[in-house]
């Protein structure tokens, strides 16, 4: 059986993975976009054309890493309580993101003097944890699920900071935060229900 062509990297993916690798090198507000345009090996406009702003990047990060959570969807789940399925599907988010931990953490701190990228950050990440809810099941839409989404980004958050300092094989700090932060917003996310 023939294989399926790997698919070319676009514009923007050669820009996220160079963002990564020299953010893993040095400090997140020390890299600039002409330097990530050309450890991609493209020209500014073709920088300017998929990423106007380095806000932009982040976002398309984001975007990245929900998209490879999305992927990892296990149907085998679907009768597992509403929390269960949730916490899978933010682990698989933080696997997803494991390979470039050095570099999210340099954008993180770098981030918080950034007022470009929190404005940029904030609506990709709330859409981020209605993905999360959807993968899990839980409806995402409305007043309701936009609390939902408020939540999840509460409990994402205290994950992510577990996951940041995690350099455990199994990461058990991570699941035990995330397992704690579910058990704590039960009520708002519909409690232990499977439907």
């Amino acid at each position: 059986m023939a294989r399926k062509a790997t698919p070319k990297p676009t514009p923007s993916d050669k820009l996220l993975d160079a963002a990564l690798a020299l953010a893993a090198e040095k400090p997140w507000p020390r890299v600039t976009m002409p330097e990530i345009a050309a450890s991609a090996g493209l020209s500014l406009a073709e920088a300017y054309d998929a990423f106007p702003c380095r806000a932009g990047l982040i976002a398309a990060l984001v975007h990245r890493h929900d998209r490879l959570m999305l992927q990892g969807d296990d149907p085998s789940l679907a009768e597992e309580s509403r929390r269960d399925r949730l916490f899978d599907a933010i682990m698989r988010r933080f696997e997803a993101m494991r390979p470039h931990k050095a570099a999210l953490k340099s954008m993180a701190s770098g981030a918080v003097r950034d007022l470009d990228t929190i404005f940029a950050a904030g609506p990709a990440l709330l859409t981020s944890a209605k993905w999360m809810l959807r993968a899990a099941g839980i409806p995402a839409d409305g007043p309701i699920g936009f609390i939902r989404a408020k939540a999840v980004l509460a409990i994402y958050a205290a994950a992510a900071r577990a996951f940041m300092r995690d350099d455990s094989e199994d990461l058990a700090s991570t699941m035990a935060t995330l397992d704690k932060a579910l058990k704590r917003a039960g009520g708002v996310l519909g409690g232990n229900s499977s439907v």
